[in-house]
Formats: structure tokens, sequence, C-alpha cells
């Protein structure tokens, strides 16, 4: 496999503190990989944690991208000059782990390397190798703006993989950040007792799930226990603690973001309670894509997109309190590249 002569790309690199656009070779794939040219990439709060010391991560930064696969290895030829996302684990496919299969496979692999979080250079680059097996095809009637968002939605998804929400249980998503408004967007499509609490009605009325909208500061003394599966996506130690509240007991708490809750975390709740805690991270990607064929609209989500030479101000302005999603344009598909150049209005 011959990698394209365009060399060097640019790049937004991570090396400690430091963090700029440079010039790097075109990656080269190697067995059973395929090479990309990135389209857009997604800025997540991972991304800005790892920029903060997280995970020692030292390379190009990003893990969600929509991309048009240029070249792809024997038994994938398929895939190439098509609209492509991609799962961001690198499993070793040879451990007892992966021969298990499925999520635990997808997800656990001791072994793996993470598209720009864990040994594997990302999405904000102009192009990017990952293997083929962990590409999708985008359909053709979802624009590239709203394909950026396939791997959070597909996170989305883990929990209903995951087979702890059923149809008449009462649901409850707490926080209105990026991943807990595609949260509500997910199971309020399954559970049409879902509630979603937040401290913005703004952000909150971007979901056009059948949802409940509720403020957060409200929810307590009245929605103490009443919830059957409640999904904290807040981040925040007083958001577990609420969510905690909102569950019944013997009821299930779904971990979908990390917080450092520090040494006096009280577990007495949680045992008295009989909870039933479950982290959930990666999902599938397949009805991500899926719903968005069906109509689902995201791109309303969207507060900026940069140029990738613009890569550092699209850092800064995703690090705004209030930001919602900023996408890193790296190469033009059927559009100008300028017509992208910029801010949007801020939701």
């Amino acid at each position: 496999m011959s990698c394209p002569n365009i060399q060097p790309m640019k790049a937004f690199v991570v090396e400690g503190s430091r963090a700029s656009v440079e010039e790097r070779a075109v990656p080269r794939p190697g067995p059973g990989e395929a090479l990309v040219r990135v389209l857009i990439a997604g800025i997540c709060n991972t991304d800005l944690e790892i920029m903060k010391g997280y995970m020692g991560f030292a390379g190009i930064v990003g893990h969600e991208f929509v991309g048009v696969c240029e070249e792809a290895p024997a038994g994938y030829e398929a895939l190439a000059k098509k609209r492509v996302v991609g799962e961001i684990n690198l499993a070793c496919r040879d451990c007892e782990t992966c021969a298990g299969g499925g999520a635990r496979g997808r997800n656990h692999c001791p072994r793996r390397s993470v598209l720009g979080i864990l040994g594997k250079d990302g999405s904000y680059a102009e192009w990017l190798t990952l293997p083929a097996a962990n590409l999708h095809v985008v359909p053709d009637g979802v624009s590239t703006e709203n394909a950026a968002f396939a791997e959070p939605l597909a996170a989305a998804f883990r929990v209903v993989e995951q087979g702890i929400v059923g149809e008449s249980d009462r649901v409850a998503v707490v926080g209105d950040g990026k991943l807990g408004l595609l949260i509500a967007e997910v199971l309020g499509r399954r559970a049409p007792a879902t509630a979603l609490f937040g401290r913005h009605p703004d952000k909150m009325a971007l979901v056009s799930a059948p949802v409940e909208k509720a403020l957060a500061a409200d929810a307590l003394p009245t929605r103490a226990a009443t919830f059957d599966v409640v999904v904290d996506a807040t981040g925040s130690p007083s958001g577990l603690d609420l969510s905690r509240q909102l569950c019944r007991p013997l009821g299930t708490l779904v971990l979908k973001s990390t917080c450092a809750a520090g040494a006096d975390f009280n577990t007495a709740p949680f045992v008295i309670d009989e909870l039933r805690i479950l982290g959930s991270r990666c999902g599938p990607f397949k009805p991500a894509l899926d719903l968005l064929a069906a109509g689902l609209d995201l791109t309303p989500l969207i507060s900026a997109t940069f140029t990738l030479d613009r890569a550092a101000e699209a850092v800064a302005r995703a690090s705004q309190k209030g930001t919602m999603k900023v996408h890193i344009r790296a190469s033009p598909d059927d559009a100008p590249l300028a017509e992208v150049d910029g801010d949007a209005p801020e939701l």
C-alpha cells in the first residue's frame, strides 16, 4: 500500500503542556489499517483533559472524526473513497479478552491503544490511520457535519447495549452537556418516561426526543428515589450525588462521565439503598449511524467550526464555559474550506 504523495501534513500535536499545529509526515498504514483523509474532527472534553496531562499522552490528539477512506487494505476494498467514521479502541484481536468478542473485546483489550488518547496518533490532523475493521461507512443522506457526532452518539447507545433500560422504566439523565443531551436523545426514544435534568433550559431545548426537561435545582425533594435508572453525565461530585438521590432503592445508577470525588467520598447511601452501579464507555456505531440516517440532526449543537491551522483557537473556544460542540475542519469534502473557517454563533 502506498501513501499519497502529500507530505508533510498539518497536525495539532500535544507534548506535555505544549500544544501547537506542526508539520508531520503522512502516516503509513500498518497491516490491516486504512488511510483516512480527515474531513472534520470533533473536540471532546476528554481531549481538553489530555491537554492538561491526563493519560500522559504525547502526539496528535483527537478521537472524534469523519473522513474519507483513501486507501483500504485487502478485504476492505468497499471502504475505498467512502466517507467513514471509526471506533477508537485498537484491540490486539489476539488475547483472551478479544476472543470473548462483543463489547468486552471492543472496549477492554488489555493491550489496546486508543485513537488520540493512548499510544495512537489521533484526528486533529489532515490524515490518520486506523484498522479497517474499526471503520463504518457514513450513509449518503447524513451530512459530514452531522456524521462527526457518530462516536459520542455511539457512546450514548452503549447504555442501551448494556441492556439496563426497558420501555417501561422511569429514566433520568442528569447533566445537559454534550454527552447528556445525546444520551437523552437515545433513551428518550426507548423509554417514554425519560426526564432530563440540567441547569440550562436553552441547552435542554436542543433535545428533539420526547423527554421531560427539568431544572436540576428543582429535582429534590419531590423527585427523590423515583427513577428506576439514572444516568449521571455531569462529571461532577455534586451531579453524582443528585443522581444517587434520584435513583430508587435497588435501582441502577449509570456512570457515564468521570469525576474526582475526593478522599471523603461517602459510599454509605449507595450500600444502604443497594444501588447497582454500572460504568459505561464506548458504544456501537451501527445504531448511531442508523439514527442519524433516520433524520436526527445534531448540528444545532455546533457552537463553532475552525480550520486546522486555527486548532489552538478551536481548543480555547471549546474550553469556554457554555460552549457546546466545536469542530475542526481538516480538509474539505464538497464545500470550499473557506466557507467553514471561523466561528459560528454560540448556542
